[in-house]
């Protein structure tokens, strides 16, 4: 049998294969919405536990006043993780991949412990990726030998802390200068 080709007559094969297609390709806009939490009336799925942290995401400058409460929770806990040795699990509460405190090995300092945040130290300037940035004073026992910190006694350290995407702080960095 020969089919013969009118304007404007479609074959069965040729109809059956474009009927094929737009099927496919509306299964393939409802995965896409479906993935996207779109309307197909899925639900957007919570990313897996091993997923890397959250973004920083902007937010004003906090330039006067006292540091909000969970942003110098954030640092009391770094500190005391890093004075029991457990400077690996402070390490994950950072988030700026350049910090030196990732490279860090802790093996100058035998113990420390969060001290109090110094009075009116929130900083008036813009620091790098930090929504804030405070001066704390901590405690610190320098391992025996020669050590940068010296005596042991308090320190006063800058720390930049960042608010997360999912509402959280972070600390972004901690130095010895602002």
């Amino acid at each position: 049998m020969s089919e013969h080709h009118h304007p404007g007559h479609v074959g069965p094969l040729r109809a059956l294969g474009a009927a094929c297609l737009v099927i496919l390709a509306a299964l393939v806009c409802a995965a896409l919405l479906a993935a996207c939490g779109g309307s197909s009336g899925g639900t957007a799925l919570a990313p897996p536990a091993s997923a890397s942290p959250p973004t920083p995401v902007p937010s004003p400058q906090i330039t006067a006043g006292k540091p909000p409460a969970e942003a110098v929770g954030v640092v009391r806990e770094f500190w005391t993780l890093v004075g029991t040795g457990r400077l690996e699990e402070a390490q994950r509460y950072l988030v700026a991949p350049a910090s030196p405190i990732r490279q860090w090995n802790g093996e100058d300092i035998a113990s420390a412990r969060f001290v109090r945040v110094v009075p009116r130290s929130v900083s008036r300037g813009a620091v790098d990726r930090a929504t804030i940035e405070f001066a704390a004073i901590v405690w610190i026992e320098p391992s025996p030998g020669v050590s940068p910190w010296g005596e042991p006694g308090e320190h006063q350290l800058f720390e930049h802390v960042v608010r997360m995407s999912d509402g959280t702080w972070r600390m972004w960095d901690s130095g010895t200068g602002p």
